[in-house]
């Protein structure tokens, strides 16, 4: 059995193995998400949907493992050093942030043509009053799927003062846990329900730090016993897997019930809503499995090609991830275009278009991972065209490679 200590290795440049294991597996699920928003009848379909209602962990995923290895990174530290935090913490998100944001301004804006490659920019639009508003906005409050990142920041401002609290009361932490339990079930309402004086309109909700207690709050405190966790999860791996397929099952059965008429307290149905109560457990779960998996992924048993495999995609990970957008775009403008969407099938539509989105944002991060381009665009710093095509001494040996830094590099120095 693989421990935790044992995925660390020495050096500057620590790395947990099965950690980052899990980034091509929830970069696959936000994917899904994303594909079926554009792809699968979700109004009319209780599969499309009740997907929909399973890949939307990846989100709460990527915040809770984001929070524990940063923890992880400085459960032995004195100190933070706020300025070397805040270098790192840019050069790793908030770059990325900023480049992407001004990438997908005129992605965003783009008129359907019927010339190849069936996009128009409207120019005059973009370098106008509005545009610059536009541009505004979507730095401030994250487009589409960046808001993953504005969310991150909002934590790397608070977390320094969580960690301390956290460390100054050492027996509160299963406290501490129930409470954000209680806030995440909670804290939906009372912003839709104008408990503290004000509405918070949905789009909000998803960028505020404070949606997402549970996740932030127990991946720090996970961190702090990191090894005991990783000990019970693999000790009781297959209550959780089958904990995680039971509790999957109930957001979907509560989804079927209320659209036939069944009156459901509206605060724990689903719908397209990730914060219902009746999600939490589901994604709980999902968030532990996918542990497990990235634990298997990476044991010494595994084929050197299939650790090499799951390294390129650990590798390729935030390049996958940012990219992602301009893939399904592309894709469902050719779709439209050649009337695609009206005779295959949906979910077979939905499977290409993860693959297809999947490999085309690993063929971006791995090339442009080597030009001078690399640590905006795909968060890591600049890699060498010889190791684009691994060798077979490469599958022989599965180094240690330089995966995109992102938020999951546990290292300040």
């Amino acid at each position: 059995m693989t421990t935790a200590s044992e995925a660390a290795p020495n050096g500057t440049r620590q790395r947990l193995d099965h950690v980052d294991a899990m980034r091509p597996i929830k970069q696959t699920a936000v994917i899904s998400t994303h594909a079926l928003i554009y792809f699968s009848p979700l109004s009319t379909s209780l599969l499309a949907s009740g997907l929909l209602t399973l890949t939307h962990f990846s989100r709460d995923a990527f915040l809770f493992v984001s929070a524990c290895m940063l923890a992880y990174s400085y459960r032995n530290a004195n100190e933070v050093k706020l300025g070397v935090y805040w270098k790192r913490r840019f050069m790793a998100v908030g770059l990325v942030y900023l480049v992407w944001t001004v990438i997908y301004f005129p992605v965003a804006a783009a008129k359907q043509a019927h010339n190849f490659p069936y996009f128009r920019i409207p120019m005059s639009s973009i370098f106008s009053l509005t545009g610059v508003h536009n541009l505004l906005f979507n730095f401030a409050t994250g487009y589409y799927h960046l808001y993953f990142l504005l969310v991150l920041l909002e934590f790397y401002v608070v977390f320094p003062l969580l960690l301390a609290l956290v460390r100054r009361f050492p027996r509160s932490h299963l406290y501490v846990l129930l409470g954000a339990l209680v806030w995440q079930v909670f804290f939906p309402y009372a912003v839709r329900h104008a408990w503290f004086g004000f509405v918070v309109s949905t789009k909000l909700e998803t960028r505020l730090v404070f949606s997402y207690a549970l996740y932030l709050l127990g991946g720090l405190i996970a961190a702090l016993y990191l090894e005991r966790f990783h000990e019970w999860v693999v000790g009781h791996q297959r209550a959780i897997l089958c904990w995680t397929v039971v509790v999957g099952a109930v957001p979907i059965v509560m989804d079927y019930l209320y659209r036939h008429g069944h009156h459901l307290p509206k605060i724990i149905v689903p719908g397209a809503d990730p914060f219902a109560g009746a999600v939490l457990p589901y994604d709980v779960g999902a968030i532990v499995a996918v542990y497990l998996l990235g634990v298997y992924l990476v044991n010494p048993q595994r084929s050197a090609r299939t650790r090499a495999i799951v390294a390129s995609g650990s590798e390729a990970a935030y390049g996958i991830y940012v990219s992602q957008l301009l893939w399904i775009f592309i894709l469902h403008r050719v779709a439209t275009r050649f009337g695609w969407l009206g005779h295959v099938p949906w979910i077979l539509m939905m499977l290409f278009a993860v693959t297809f989105t999947y490999l085309m944002g690993w063929l971006f991060s791995a090339v442009f991972a080597r030009t001078p381009l690399s640590r905006g665009l795909v968060g890591r710093s600049r890699a060498s065209w010889s190791t684009l095509i691994p060798t077979r001494h490469q599958f022989a040996s599965s180094p240690s490679v330089d995966f995109g830094d992102g938020p999951l590099n546990l290292t300040d120095e």
